[in-house]
């Protein structure tokens, strides 16, 4: 099966989810998107956003790719 634009773009999208995460728990206030939102919204509120839009967003959008590319 040769690889598909599915499955790299797939892969990237997991890959900047993940690192979404990792920005977040090591160092949060080098993040400038999530220091606005946080003004805006909420240290609460902006964390939560900033989790669903940047991390788990990307990660299940990579992981649907993925399964197109794998159906065929």
């Amino acid at each position: 099966m040769a690889i598909s634009f599915n499955f790299i773009l797939g892969l990237l999208a997991i890959a900047y989810g993940l690192y979404s995460y990792y920005q977040r728990k090591t160092a949060p206030e080098k993040i400038e998107k999530l220091q606005t939102m946080i003004e805006r919204n909420g240290e609460k509120m902006a964390h939560k956003i900033h989790l669903f839009g940047y991390t788990i967003m990307p990660i299940v959008a990579g992981l649907l790719l993925l399964y197109a590319h794998f159906r065929g």
